[in-house]
């Protein structure tokens, strides 16, 4: 036999690692808003803006990830 990992592990692997991944985006995307709230300037203002702007495309794709791996754990848990 071969030492590929089943397409389950694959899967399942792929769900958690892209929440994880989505998990952390979003909580530095916030921390840094609720920087931006506690100190009330517009230089925190821009910040907390360059952070959504760069946290949105990554979040789409890890987003998209995560829901495809939630969809390939539902369509492979029969086979298990």
């Amino acid at each position: 036999m071969s030492d590929l990992p089943s397409p389950s592990r694959v899967v399942r692997g792929l769900a958690l690692l892209s929440g994880g991944g989505l998990l952390l985006v979003v909580l530095g995307a916030a921390t840094v808003a609720m920087l931006a709230e506690f100190a009330k300037t517009w230089r925190w203002y821009f910040r907390m803006e360059q952070a959504m702007a760069l946290a949105m495309p990554a979040t789409l794709v890890l987003l998209g990830l995560f829901v495809a791996g939630l969809v390939g754990m539902v369509a492979l848990a029969a086979r298990d």
